[in-house]
């Protein structure tokens, strides 16, 4: 057991070692949308959910977490995102008892219908285009002890912009240890690991003349996986009666910007009220987050969690997040 989790630590810290940088390598990945935050509970949080996601939603951030599902559960997220771009997350995990907990998962990025113009027909072609990109994957996580749990994730990923696209994989791989004081949990993920990709088909490069005068088109250049290593601490600082305070943090090192730092706070009333709030520091627009979900029982001893979360993105418009999570 300590050999296992030894060397699942030590390659996560070198990982993190690997992608450390002193610039922000901004565009040299593709596959963006899968760093897109799904789920209002996390996100009205600031994102900062490394160790405390634990449901089928655990597959976005941590798949350790996926551990302390105990019978079924379903999850779907729904974004709404600029420039009419939406985005749907689903999950469902099942407990399979003295085996683990084995979850299907999906994410879908849409958008609305795009206007084709050309540099001779700069107004507009009069077709249009949409976008759909997607992952689909298979996930599994047990507990190795009564408080350590690893999981991990396999994805299929497609994106295609037009004509041109790709389809690959990616791996997501977490750990996840309650230590037993005041709730406090340690959590680490690596999300999104795989190979570089390329996208298919050429272009015409119109800032090379010689790509213009003889229209000779040229091939797109290979980019990597948007891979994140994430680590993430929280504690309940309150804890008493029917009142509870968690307060959470995260350190997310991507491979295609600078280290960012979440902070984030949920409080709970009697396990069915809750307020949330989080802010992001290093991130690229706005970072102040408020959410809010209720949690009540269903007929048969199931129950539902609802989430709301909305978020300020500067310049861009605000964003509004919802999510359902059903225990059955």
């Amino acid at each position: 057991m300590k050999k296992v989790m030894a060397t699942l630590l030590l390659a996560l810290c070198a990982t993190g070692l690997v992608f450390a940088q002193g610039f922000a390598p901004v565009g040299t990945a593709a596959a963006q949308f899968l760093e897109i935050g799904m789920g209002a509970r996390a996100t009205g949080m600031g994102s900062a959910f490394t160790s405390l996601a634990d449901d089928a939603g655990a597959v976005f951030w941590n798949p350790a977490g996926l551990a302390h599902v105990e019978n079924r559960n379903l999850f779907t997220a729904y974004n709404q995102w600029p420039a009419e771009i939406s985005m749907v997350g689903l999950s469902y995990a099942m407990n399979i008892k003295n085996i683990g907990v084995f979850a299907l998962h999906a994410v879908n990025l849409m958008t609305e219908d795009m206007e084709i113009t050309t540099i001779d027909q700069p107004n507009g072609t009069g077709s249009s285009f949409a976008i759909s990109n997607y992952s689909v994957g298979l996930a599994y996580a047990r507990l190795l002890t009564d408080r350590v749990s690893i999981g991990v994730s396999g994805k299929v990923v497609h994106e295609k912009y037009w004509e041109n696209g790709y389809t690959s994989f990616a791996v997501d791989i977490g750990t996840l240890y309650e230590t037993g004081f005041h709730g406090m949990k340690l959590g680490m993920s690596i999300l999104h690991f795989g190979p570089d990709i390329t996208y298919s088909g050429d272009f015409i490069d119109y800032s090379d003349p010689r790509s213009v005068d003889v229209n000779k088109p040229k091939s797109f250049e290979s980019h990597s996986m948007p891979i994140n290593f994430r680590f993430g601490i929280s504690l309940d600082i309150l804890n008493r009666d029917n009142s509870k305070l968690t307060t959470a943090v995260d350190m997310i090192h991507p491979n295609n910007n600078l280290e960012q730092y979440n902070l984030g706070a949920e409080y709970s009333f009697k396990d069915s009220f809750f307020l949330r709030s989080g802010y992001q520091i290093e991130s690229d627009e706005g970072g102040l987050c408020f959410g809010a979900g209720i949690c009540t029982p269903l007929v048969g001893g199931a129950r539902a969690a609802i989430d709301y979360a909305y978020a300020d993105l500067g310049v861009l418009q605000d964003i509004h997040r919802f999510s359902l999570s059903l225990n059955f």
